[in-house]
């Protein structure tokens, strides 16, 4: 794919472009009212993604009205593989906007005719496309690199691979077992290429601390949840986790940063007992259910991110240990707008999420139809377009699952290069 950085004005550069991104998110906050009346998954949904998508457009135009032109030459114009492969002469926009305006679903960009990602890739980050040189290899690589060196084995070795650690989410059972049924689609997705270029892995079960632990030796995490709620945590995982906190704080020894992992919250105590802060910032935690908006400003830091069988986990605190790998993708409720920022400041390259609530089927075509692309050698931009076109021809141009997921970060990079 070739790159065409798009930057938005500062907020008052172009009091244009400030209106019509209001008027957006206006529409935007309006959409959890069209689906409760018309369902998650009818055409009143896409005609509302369309009359956002012709917003945004609007938007960037008044500033830039070249802003879409695809033979106009950029700075941050980068292409993943110069020398061959078949996706490089794919036009993609990288939006560049700040934290919050990244967050919007700007790949549903829609310039009076159609939607733009019907033939362009279409991204967002808070900065450009062009991946820095001087970034740290990440630790994924220096492991592989390692094991290839000193067992001589070949560069398909299934030992070798990029692994995608999945993480379920915990809720009722009757939805973990849906979970699992993605997880069944995402290994055949990966396994359909020959040779597979990576493997899912899927634990017995994943704690906040074995992703505090182990998450940098993985090149992705892939966490699946409910994507037409909220989060919901059923009374006895609720119970376990409130229990196993209170064990323990109840040890003599009890370790702040142990206290920590299970409130998923960063303990600043000054003149405080730390076990009983620790009970009254989880106790604070467990009672704030509710969920932020999917898009827009103002979503408090200590918001939840992830719900897993032994409590919440952060990408703060997992950004702060260095343990996130590149690439994230969340298939849960919203997770594009309140969720993408945050993996993104902590440290991940790329980030998948939804931008809007739908049913599991098609969440779980989406997330096999995006491994498959991937893991064929795709770049992550790439790949999402794919996904996105063939769930619309599984599933028709009027339902709006196929414009569900958006990406933001660096979507040039490959399953091998992220």
């Amino acid at each position: 794919m070739l790159w065409i950085d798009i930057p938005l004005p500062d907020a008052g550069t172009c009091p244009e472009t400030d209106r019509l991104l209001a008027e957006a998110r206006t529409l935007i906050e309006s959409l959890p009212a069209v689906q409760e009346r018309h369902g998650l998954d009818t055409p009143a949904v896409t005609r509302c993604m369309e009359q956002v998508g012709g917003l945004l457009f609007r938007a960037v135009t008044a500033h830039d009205p070249e802003a879409f032109h695809p033979d106009r030459e950029r700075a941050g114009a980068v292409s993943t593989d110069p020398e061959s492969p078949a996706d490089d002469q794919t036009i993609a926009y990288h939006v560049v906007a700040d934290r919050d305006l990244a967050g919007l679903p700007w790949h549903w960009l829609h310039n009076g005719v159609a939607f733009l990602i019907e033939t362009s890739g279409i991204e967002a980050a808070s900065h450009g496309s062009r991946v820095p040189r001087d970034d740290p290899p990440r630790l994924w690589m220096h492991r592989h690199r390692n094991l290839r060196v000193s067992s001589g084995e070949r560069a398909d070795d299934q030992r070798v691979r990029p692994e995608v650690l999945f993480v379920p989410g915990h809720g009722r059972d009757e939805i973990r077992r849906l979970i699992f049924r993605e997880a069944e689609g995402i290994d055949r997705a990966l396994a359909a290429s020959s040779p597979a270029l990576a493997r899912l892995r899927i634990p017995g079960a994943v704690t906040p601390g074995l992703l505090a632990s182990r998450a940098m030796l993985y090149q992705a995490l892939h966490f699946a949840a409910p994507t037409s709620q909220p989060p919901e945590v059923s009374q006895a995982g609720e119970n376990r986790w409130l229990a196993g906190l209170i064990a323990a704080a109840g040890q003599p020894d009890a370790d702040p940063d142990t206290l920590d992992d299970l409130v998923g919250l960063d303990l600043e105590v000054v003149g405080v007992d730390p076990i009983e802060a620790a009970l009254d910032q989880a106790v604070a935690t467990y009672a704030r259910r509710g969920v932020p908006a999917a898009v827009g400003p103002g979503v408090p830091a200590v918001e939840v991110a992830w719900w897993l069988d032994d409590g919440p986990v952060r990408p703060e605190r997992l950004g702060r240990d260095g343990c996130l790998p590149p690439l994230v993708f969340s298939n849960s409720w919203c997770s594009l707008g309140w969720l993408g920022r945050r993996f993104l400041a902590a440290g991940a390259s790329t980030f998948i999420g939804t931008a809007i609530p739908l049913y599991s089927r098609p969440a779980r075509h989406f997330a096999a139809l995006f491994y498959g692309a991937l893991g064929a050698g795709l770049c992550a931009c790439a790949a999402h377009r794919e996904a996105s076109l063939a769930l619309r021809e599984r599933l028709g141009p009027e339902h709006p699952s196929w414009l569900a997921y958006g990406i933001q970060g660096y979507g040039c990079l490959r399953l091998a290069d992220l």
